[in-house]
């Protein structure tokens, strides 16, 4: 598995294109306003995009789901209970957007555990609820990889005080990623990448996070 990172407007969203080597398929997980970038590194990695998988609903990770949908044929995957989100960004407009995102619909509605194949790479969801009430990660245990959107970045996580998100249900979910092998290394939706062995500060973790 090859695993490229961009980093896209509107509020430097990390975009991941996961190119499956031996069958030459990918996954972009996220899109932000990324599309072009996306299809630009896929085409110079001679990678077909098959799925578009989203960590979950805010406008700022699937604003250009749609376009990189149409160019691509690619199915569009989020976790069921953060489905909704898709159609209600397109009818609301947002301060980091030009323009509320096209509307979209979902092709596959990720539940615990679904996994999403590309080629010989299996992606595991894992829902992490506490950023939205649908947030979820995605995990690559053959590889030891986890993208982890907006749950968990290096030395912190995603805000809880915002609509649909719980900060009971952050911890929980920052304490089940804890449970991951050390050396598992975290792609997340913003800033640096880290590995939950250097995330020590969750076993301290107080209530609430914010």
């Amino acid at each position: 598995m090859h695993v490229e990172t961009l980093i896209v407007p509107p509020l430097d969203n990390n975009v991941y294109l996961v190119v499956d080597e031996a069958s030459h398929q990918a996954v972009a997980i996220d899109t932000g306003l990324g599309s072009r970038e996306i299809l630009a590194k896929a085409e110079a990695l001679g990678a077909k995009i098959v799925t578009i998988l989203n960590t979950h609903g805010h406008a700022d990770h699937t604003a250009d789901d749609a376009p990189l949908k149409s160019a691509t044929g690619a199915k569009l995957g989020i976790f069921e209970v953060d489905a909704y989100r898709l159609g209600r960004n397109a009818k609301e407009s947002h301060w980091f957007l030009p323009a509320p995102p096209p509307a979209v619909t979902a092709d596959l509605l990720l539940k615990e555990g679904t996994t999403v194949h590309i080629g010989n790479t299996v992606l595991e969801t894992i829902h992490t609820p506490g950023h939205t009430e649908g947030s979820c990660c995605f995990y690559d245990a053959a590889d030891g990889i986890l993208f982890s959107g907006d749950t968990l970045f290096a030395g912190s996580c995603g805000r809880t005080d915002t609509l649909g998100a719980s900060p009971a249900k952050m911890k929980a979910s920052l304490q089940r990623l804890a449970r991951l092998p050390p050396e598992t290394l975290v792609l997340p939706g913003h800033g640096p990448s880290t590995t939950i062995g250097r995330e020590t500060w969750i076993a301290d973790l107080a209530y609430p996070v914010i």
